[in-house]
């Protein structure tokens, strides 16, 4: 889950990971192969935030070459940083 804090903090142009649909997960194959499905975006402007609510952002992501999505206070449980991936812990 990505925080208001975190998103203001972000650069443009950060990566970030989607997990709404597909979770970032790993399938080993029949010949031992290791495929890992992550749904990745950036982020594509400035996080808005609002005097009269506090916990309101809002703040767009890019993902593909035409899709245009956004993060806000409702949906910011289905994104992660990079580094708080959990493919990537240490195990």
């Amino acid at each position: 889950m990505i925080t208001k804090e975190q998103c203001q903090a972000l650069r443009y142009g950060a990566t970030l990971h989607y997990t709404g649909r597909h979770n970032c997960n790993q399938t080993i194959g029949a010949r031992g192969a290791i495929k890992e499905t992550i749904t990745h975006v950036r982020k594509s402007g400035e996080c808005k935030t609002w005097k009269r609510n506090i916990n309101r952002f809002y703040m767009p992501v890019k993902y593909g070459l035409y899709e245009n999505a956004y993060i806000d206070q409702n949906n910011c449980q289905d994104f992660h940083l990079e580094t708080d991936c959990p493919l990537r812990k240490e195990k």
